[in-house]
């Protein structure tokens, strides 16, 4: 009997049975019994992923929870945006319930630019939470399986293919961060760019130069610090592909073409979206971020003890009853992060084959891992920050790095890479057994990882959990002894195979247990019930306001609204109900209005709301203008902290979990005017200040505006009529009536891209209040249209020459 491997899978042959090993017949019929068992091998390993993930997914829903925080309280507020407006038949590309108005095309976090999103809002209008949770694991779903493919390919076990596939899905921060929508779709389209990009290079497929590009595209246009990450580490590996040729420069002139193509692709889709990004970054509240604040979002070394025992912070714990971990609790003053940023736990088993198997026994530093294990190696050391080189080398000389605050990113970076690992050296396992282990060098890891977990019960201490952490270690030991028993005990490539099968087996169980809806990733559904089904108390504050705004209706006022202190869902809520607010939950706002109007990141505190000198209360001039008609607050207006003048105001809901007022004063959204003055604006926004109307009765143009006609001093300030007789989001039709020339204001946030016609013809968009969008309108004129056009090519040649340092 003669025993041949192929992908794990053992072939006997008998003498006598058949044809001879010399005859084409039995070539054929092995070659035929090979391709069956590798198809065999690889439809039980797309079942048992698939099974994963469906049984890994359906722990939200059969719960009734839902993947908590920035996932509702922004990413699906945004998704429901866009659904709505589509259904409108409006465009989603500007936000006018969002911090006064935003440019959503310009936010990575809008999806405006995120394929699965906008297929699933052309279809649905109201998509519901648990719709919204499925579409973000799907994302996942197909990294996992383009991961068990490129295994699969390359001849691995079935076993082997799963495990890649299940740490990759449920893995560290791919579970623990799932909350973070943005960042989780682009890494779940890593791997399947991979796969592409080595399928293509290899047959030299047209169809595939073309997908590359555009999965590339997908990647890059997550415009985030992991989508940037995850480039260098495609383009790493891509360099590899080339460099492990026999003879490189060969293969890349063949495959010239190729490549060409692949990168009009690429540069075609992402160049637009990119650039409307950097525009917007460039008059952002943050167009840079300081080291210091970055260096704050770091992996504190002792973090890698979760690694190898899930919950020894209590992580895994509900509510404040764990996470004493590192992190804003425990080392406030030098650390941001908290549990979900800092979860690296992937599987015992996991654990176990990296340390044993690749590198005490070396199998990760072969020819086609050593890539893979220094990826993983410098996505830990970028993820530690100030605690090595590397994250202030990049910082300060690779371009981009300085947009983004949080190292602790590289994380996801770390599980992509541990991911192929496992997979790598469960095939390892399967075909070659146990490695050889020198004694001491066996002794030397068990002293180093014992270290790491004393320093993580010390840690533990401090907050009075030393003993709930040794605890966490005692009961971990016996995993680890049975993973190692059974890896251990079979001597035959068959019996490692079915070992390999119970073992990952049970990592895939483990992972669904411990990281599948788990409280980092895990909230009931009734949290979050105002943004899909209001409860009655809910739904009554915003009955509320729109009845009032029904019944007292001005001419030509456009209420906004401002929520505080209300708690997370509301932060966003506003634009689920169409309501204009002057808050929301962003961490990218416009800059001169975040600078002049303050309304924080996140309102869901009362605390958060700051008043600073040129927005001192709901009744300053700054209010009156945006204007704010109704403030919805967690107490009595007269009990909000840092509010420097206490409006006289309507109640119209008072408590117990909201009051609800209505201000006197709110101005029109539009307004004429005759009389200005000219103003340096950014003078005047850099100092904080936006002057009363005491100190100017007459509107204040921006001295880079020119003036084109000629005003009469002698008429009253405010002289004619306009009002709005066409609105959406994108676009604002208004009625002029005026015998003189004016300056038509509306108080929407002045941003690039808006443009405006005054009879059909283009006129120049100015600047007034600061903040302001104003035309002039010479006598006579009837109607005058503010259109938001961020794809025009006025607005992309302006944002590339501002960029380059010769804008206006």
């Amino acid at each position: 009997m003669q025993r041949n491997s192929a992908g794990g899978c053992v072939i006997e042959q008998r003498k006598g049975a058949g044809p001879t090993p010399a005859s084409p017949g039995n070539a054929s019929v092995s070659m035929a019994k090979i391709a069956n068992l590798r198809r065999a091998d690889f439809l039980i390993a797309f079942a048992a992923v698939l099974s994963v993930w469906i049984i890994a997914a359906a722990q939200w829903p059969i719960n009734d929870l839902v993947v908590p925080w920035d996932s509702k309280n922004q990413f699906y507020a945004f998704f429901r945006f866009m659904a709505s407006v589509i259904e409108q038949g409006s465009t989603p590309f500007w936000n006018p319930y969002h911090y006064g108005g935003h440019p959503a095309i310009a936010d990575p976090q809008s999806f405006v630019f995120s394929p699965a999103f906008v297929i699933w809002a052309l279809f649905d209008p109201t998509p519901s939470l648990f719709t919204f949770d499925i579409v973000v694991f799907a994302h996942l779903l197909i990294g996992g399986l383009a991961l068990a493919w490129r295994g699969h390919s390359r001849g691995w076990p079935a076993a082997a293919s799963i495990l890649t596939a299940a740490i990759f899905m449920l893995g560290g921060v791919a579970s623990s961060r799932l909350s973070h929508v943005g960042i989780i779709t682009v890494f779940a389209l890593a791997p399947v760019t991979l796969v592409v990009m080595e399928r293509t290079l290899e047959k030299r497929s047209m169809p595939g130069a073309f997908s590359l590009g555009l999965l590339a595209a997908l990647v890059a246009l997550g415009r985030n610090q992991v989508s940037l990450l995850l480039m260098l580490t495609l383009f790493a590996l891509f360099v590899h592909n080339v460099l492990s040729r026999p003879s490189p420069a060969r293969f890349l002139l063949s495959r010239a073409l190729v490549l060409a193509v692949t990168a009009v692709t690429f540069i075609t889709i992402v160049a637009i979206p990119i650039l409307l990004t950097l525009q917007f970054a460039e008059f952002s509240n943050r167009p840079e971020i300081a080291l210091e604040n970055a260096l704050n979002s770091s992996l504190y070394p002792v973090n890698i003890a979760n690694f190898f025992v899930p919950n020894i912070f209590g992580s895994l714990e509900l509510g404040s009853v764990g996470d004493w971990g590192p992190g804003y609790g425990t080392r406030g003053a030098i650390d941001t992060t908290d549990r979900a940023f800092n979860y690296l736990f992937a599987g015992s088993l996991t654990a176990l084959l990296l340390v044993w198997h690749g590198i005490l026994g070396q199998r990760v530093f072969g020819r086609d891992r050593r890539l893979m294990i220094a990826i993983a190696v410098a996505a830990l050391c970028y993820a530690m920050g100030r605690y090595t080189p590397l994250f202030t080398l990049m910082f300060d000389h690779l371009p981009g790095i300085a947009q983004f605050r949080r190292p602790v990113g590289a994380s996801f970076i770390f599980i992509f890479a541990l991911a192929w690992l496992g997979g790598a050296l469960v095939a390892d396992y399967v075909r070659e057994g146990l490695p050889p282990v020198p004694r001491h060098a066996a002794v030397a890891a068990m002293c180093a990882i014992a270290a790491l977990l004393a320093w993580a019960v010390v840690f533990s201490a401090t907050s009075s959990q030393g003993s709930s952490a040794l605890l966490e270690i005692i009961m971990a030991l016996p995993v680890y002894v049975m993973l190692i028993a059974v890896l251990a005990r079979p001597a035959t490539s068959e019996g490692r195979a079915v070992a390999a099968g119970f073992v990952v087996l049970f990592t895939c169980g483990e992972l669904v247990v411990r990281n599948a809806a788990s409280s980092l990733n895990a909230e009931p559904r009734r949290n979050y019930a105002l943004l899909e089904s209001p409860t009655p108390d809910s739904a009554e504050v915003v009955r509320t306001i729109k009845n009032d705004m029904r019944d007292h209706s001005e001419d030509g006022v456009r209420p906004r609204v401002e929520v505080v202190g209300l708690g997370g869902p509301w932060q966003n809520a506003a634009m689920i109900f169409e309501l204009e607010a002057t808050n929301g939950y962003n961490p990218m706002r416009i800059g001169p209005y975040d600078r002049l109007v303050s309304p924080g990141e996140s309102p869901f505190n009362s605390w958060h709301r700051r008043f600073p000198e040129s927005f001192p209360g709901y009744d300053s001039r700054l209010a009156r203008l945006l204007g704010l008609k109704y403030v919805v607050l967690d107490r009595a207006i007269a009990n909000m902290p840092r509010l420097k003048q206490r409006p006289v105001a309507e109640t119209l809901m008072a408590g117990p979990r909201a009051w609800v007022y209505r201000l006197e004063h709110a101005a029109p959204r539009v307004a004429l005017d005759t009389r200005f003055k000219l103003a340096e604006a950014d003078e005047l926004i850099d100092a904080g200040h936006f002057p009363t109307t005491a100190e100017s009765p007459d509107i204040l143009i921006g001295t880079e505006d020119v003036l084109t006609q000629k005003y009469t001093s002698t008429l009253p300030s405010k002289s004619g009529a306009a009002r709005i007789v066409g609105w959406r989001p994108d676009r604002v039709e208004i009625a002029v009536e005026t015998s003189a020339a004016a300056v038509l204001t509306l108080h929407d946030p002045w941003y690039p891209g808006w443009q405006v016609e005054v009879d059909g013809a283009p006129s120049r968009l100015l600047r007034v209040d600061l903040l302001f969008r104003g035309v002039e309108v010479p006598a006579g004129a009837k109607t005058v249209v503010f259109t938001y056009r961020p794809l025009s090519f006025e607005n992309l040649k302006s944002a590339a020459l501002s960029l380059l340092g010769d804008g206006e």
